[in-house]
């Protein structure tokens, strides 16, 4: 005697694969629709005081002699993200002394990247007597960001710092786009 498989009466063969489809929709969808625990969240996601604070101080620690103080100069805007531009002193005495500079590169209050800024001298340039953006070519710009004042080791007197955000106009896709970064002593 052989036995013949019968389908369920409720089940025919299109009824059944539109249900496992189904099934399997909600159950992808459901877990994608629950909240992420935050320490799942990767790590590049986290907020970073280089995109929201104004300033901040670290002490001395392994490696670092001296406390610092990271005061936040000024923004600018391009493709969706904000660069934040950083001056760093190191207190010596009773004096902070001007150390570096730095562009973070944030997406809200996360960090994309950071890099430092390369610090030339300027004195008489249009870089240090003009705050206007200026626009070396019909596709480069250079814009003014901001400036404060330090102690510079290199010339023992207070020096002003300006920085500039470098853009270059895109031809595809119309708009500026950051190129780089420079910070001009004056």
């Amino acid at each position: 005697m052989s036995r013949r498989h019968t389908p369920l009466p409720l089940c025919g063969r299109r009824p059944c694969a539109l249900l496992l489809m189904l099934g399997l929709l909600l159950g992808l969808a459901v877990p994608t629709a629950l909240p992420t625990p935050a320490s799942a969240r990767p790590a590049a996601l986290a907020a970073d005081p280089l995109c929201y604070a104004d300033g901040f101080s670290q002490p001395p620690g392994v490696g670092r002699p001296l406390a610092l103080t990271w005061s936040r100069i000024g923004n600018r805007s391009n493709g969706g993200y904000t660069y934040r531009y950083w001056m760093v002193q190191e207190l010596s005495g009773s004096t902070w002394y001007y150390r570096n500079s730095y562009v973070a590169r944030c997406s809200g209050d996360a960090l994309v990247s950071s890099t430092q800024v390369p610090t030339t001298d300027g004195f008489g340039t249009a870089a240090c007597t003009s705050t206007v953006d200026r626009y070396p070519t019909t596709s480069d710009a250079e814009r003014y960001v901001g400036q404060a004042i330090s102690w510079d080791r290199g010339h023992l007197r207070q020096i002003t710092f300006r920085y500039w955000h470098h853009e270059v106009l895109l031809v595809v896709t119309p708009g500026w786009s950051y190129r780089s970064s420079s910070v001009v002593r004056c």
